[in-house]
């Protein structure tokens, strides 16, 4: 009789289980994903790089800064949260004007970055990635 109480207990416990993993995926799952390389190139002037294949900031001097901006955009009919993810070299020279916010259904928004190339910055090209990362909302919030 244990044995059979047991087994319903585990039964009900991986029902139970499924029902909250299907909820959690359902409403934090990534809708989608976006890489873009970032580019800055560390010289003795300055230079503006106007391409739309990555965020490339141009070139700059140490200890200045330059910044490039982007939109994003949800087409979706509801809204979504966007996570921007910085990695490579970089990533600890650029600041994003925003992260980690809601974008309503069809919003747009307009994402500052700014690349700051510390005084000691040797001379040369630096490279990064950033992920913007589309996600659904959980309750709105």
């Amino acid at each position: 009789m244990k044995i059979i109480k047991f087994f319903l207990l585990l039964i009900f416990v991986v029902i139970i289980s499924i029902f909250l993993t299907n909820i959690f995926y359902n409403s934090y799952i990534i809708e989608n994903t976006y890489t873009l390389d970032m580019i800055v190139k560390v010289g003795d002037h300055f230079g503006l790089n106007a391409d739309a294949d990555a965020i490339k900031f141009g070139m700059i001097m140490p200890g200045t800064s330059s910044q490039r901006s982007i939109t994003v955009n949800n087409s979706a009919t509801y809204p979504l949260r966007v996570v921007i993810l910085k990695s490579g070299y970089i990533a600890d020279w650029v600041k994003v004007s925003e992260n980690n916010f809601i974008l309503k259904e069809n919003g747009i928004k307009n994402i500052i970055f700014e690349a700051y190339a510390p005084e000691n910055a040797d001379y040369g090209n630096y490279t990064g990635n950033v992920d913007i990362i589309f996600k659904k909302t959980l309750f709105n919030k």
